[in-house]
């Protein structure tokens, strides 16, 4: 669980992309500036973004807007304009380099009348990071030491471009470069206790880790929100994996906010329970292993399609050699047939991906292992290898154990990664139920 502050906001219900949230959000506005021909060409992917919306909405403000934009003057110089005529604060990223398309700064200083006056601390602070790395600065390196008269500099530590700090009347600009590091450093320095500094109630939040279930689904057995809409903020986090439901809200009491977390998890746990596997930082394999070590049981993998894909995921657990015993990666039928002894004349009949052969390799993992639990999976992870009858994404997953063999026949329709990613997930997710006597 985290602890934040953040600032008092109003129920209405937005939607943004993926992210669904339900219940409050704050009338103080953040908008996101990225700049970059490569970030908008797609040639690199924008984490800035992405980082700055989760902690910003983390201390407490709500982002109304994220624009990427390409190295254009006045294209940069227009989106500037409108974001402080519409927004609190403005966090721009990027351009603030020495290249020929690095123009923010200049941008920046037309949009408020700026001019250059040197600044001493940037350029000793530029000299210590080359005499770390035992060079000279190079001459291209001295306009870096060059900023606008009228803004606050926020010194870098950890790279070479300083970012800035305009004011316009209540609206507040901040100019970071685009480095990933360096721009979460200066965030961390100087944006962060800043927006803390003018927030007043605590920010809690919890968030329920879900699997085996649509989003689509989820919300429909979930039903209405309405007793929380007063209490809570809700956002629906999808994947290829699963769906993450973020509860937070904002109190004045610690005790009083752990309180209504501990009263809306219990809601969706009534609602989806055998869904729901943990919450925060839990992973699926680790909740696997809590119940395989509470139970004194051991688990044997054996996997074609996913190729160790769940040993792995096993076995990041520290301790997990107290649990798992041993995996094997059958890709081929030939492995197939002289590690778990799987008849030939069953491969034959029923092709590698089948519920039969399925069912032949959790047996002959069991019997090879004398695991408590086995569990095997077949399938078509693509691009190639699907047919009519048997689809790319056709998977057939197995699990075993005193009390018999279950089988079940999933389809995935992702690219060939994903599609080994689902299939171990719903795995380990088996695994789960079965331990919890919910799979039958």
């Amino acid at each position: 669980m985290t602890h934040r502050k953040r600032k008092i906001i109003n129920n209405q219900i937005i939607s943004i992309g993926f992210y669904m949230i339900i219940g409050e959000s704050n009338s103080v506005k953040a908008e996101i500036l990225v700049i970059g021909d490569e970030v908008v060409s797609g040639l690199i992917f924008d984490s800035n973004s992405k980082y700055l919306g989760e902690r910003i909405y983390e201390l407490g403000v709500g982002v109304s807007h994220i624009t990427k934009i390409g190295d254009d003057f006045a294209i940069i110089k227009e989106c500037i304009e409108k974001a402080l005529k519409r927004s609190d604060w403005i966090i721009l990223t990027g351009g603030l380099g020495i290249t020929h398309d690095d123009i923010t700064k200049s941008v920046v200083m037309n949009v408020f009348n700026s001019k250059l006056r040197r600044d001493e601390k940037v350029k000793a602070m530029i000299q210590k990071v080359y005499a770390k790395r035992n060079r000279e600065i190079p001459e291209s390196l001295h306009s870096q030491c060059e900023v606008p008269d009228n803004c606050q500099v926020l010194y870098n530590e950890m790279g070479t471009a300083p970012g800035f700090r305009y004011e316009k009347g209540s609206h507040v600009l901040f100019c970071l470069p685009g480095v990933p590091h360096e721009m979460k450093h200066l965030f961390e320095k100087y944006i962060g206790p800043e927006l803390v500094q003018n927030t007043s109630k605590t920010f809690l939040q919890r968030i329920l880790k879900t699997t085996g279930i649509s989003e689509s689904e989820l919300w429909q057995k979930v039903g209405s929100l309405s007793a929380f809409q007063d209490k809570v903020s809700l956002a629906s986090l999808p994947s290829h994996l699963g769906v993450r439901i973020r509860i937070s809200c904002l109190v004045d009491n610690l005790k009083k906010g752990e309180s209504i977390l501990d009263e809306v998890e219990q809601f969706f746990k009534t609602c989806i329970g055998q869904y729901v596997y943990g919450k925060d930082d839990e992973t699926l394999e680790a909740k696997v292993g809590q119940l395989l070590e509470k139970k004194s049981m051991t688990l044997a993998t054996a996997e074609s399609c996913t190729g160790g894909l769940i040993g792995h995921r096993l076995t990041q657990i520290s301790g997990s050699s107290l649990y798992f015993k041993e995996g094997f990666v059958v890709y081929s039928n030939e492995a197939k047939m002289l590690r778990l002894g799987v008849k030939k004349q069953t491969l034959i009949d029923f092709g590698a991906v089948s519920e039969p052969v399925a069912r032949s390799m959790v047996e002959g993992l069991c019997r090879v292992t004398n695991a408590d639990i086995g569990v095997a999976v077949t399938g078509i992870a693509g691009p190639m290898g699907g047919s009519e009858t048997k689809p790319v994404g056709l998977t057939y997953i197995a699990i075993s154990d005193a009390s018999g063999i279950w089988c079940g026949k999933f389809v995935y329709t992702h690219d060939r990664i994903k599609n080994k990613e689902r299939a171990a997930q719903t795995a380990l997710n088996l695994v789960r139920l079965r331990l919890l006597d919910l799979l039958k």
